[in-house]
């Protein structure tokens, strides 16, 4: 499939943490990237949330497991922000008030021609004239899994 979904950082947190009710939905996208169904378009912001919290625990070897599996995967694309990247996310930002975080990662799946943004921060609800904005649920509803 020639799909390709922006994915938040709660997508791999649900995951990781196991986190109700959102970890069944959350793992079955990871498992549709995983197994080819999908593209998924990773902003360096995601990577950086993602090794934060794995600094802040100390947990040196899930913070290299991920790394690993994000830039090895074939099903897998990060996201730079390049000045083009940062320009929209500033215009984002400004207009629809989203968190600059936020901003970046829909900047990024813009420019991409992303199908969706798949996350649980019904934020980013707030700049859907831009992009599709969908759950977990929801994304894998539309793919019919």
């Amino acid at each position: 499939m020639g799909l390709t979904v922006a994915l938040d950082t709660n997508i791999f947190i649900n995951v990781k943490n196991r986190e109700e009710p959102y970890y069944r939905y959350s793992r079955r996208v990871l498992e549709a990237v995983d197994d080819g169904d999908v593209k998924a378009l990773v902003s360096v912001i995601v990577v950086a949330e993602m090794c934060t919290g794995y600094y802040m625990f100390g947990d040196i070897e899930g913070e290299e497991e991920f790394l690993a599996y994000v830039l090895t995967s074939p099903n897998y694309e990060i996201a730079d922000v390049d000045a083009k990247t940062a320009d929209l996310a500033g215009k984002i930002r400004a207009e629809a008030g989203v968190r600059l975080p936020d901003a970046i990662l829909i900047a990024s799946a813009v420019l991409r021609n992303a199908y969706a943004v798949v996350t649980h921060d019904e934020e980013l609800r707030k700049a859907e004239k831009l992009v599709r904005i969908m759950t977990a649920r929801e994304f894998i509803a539309s793919l019919g899994l």
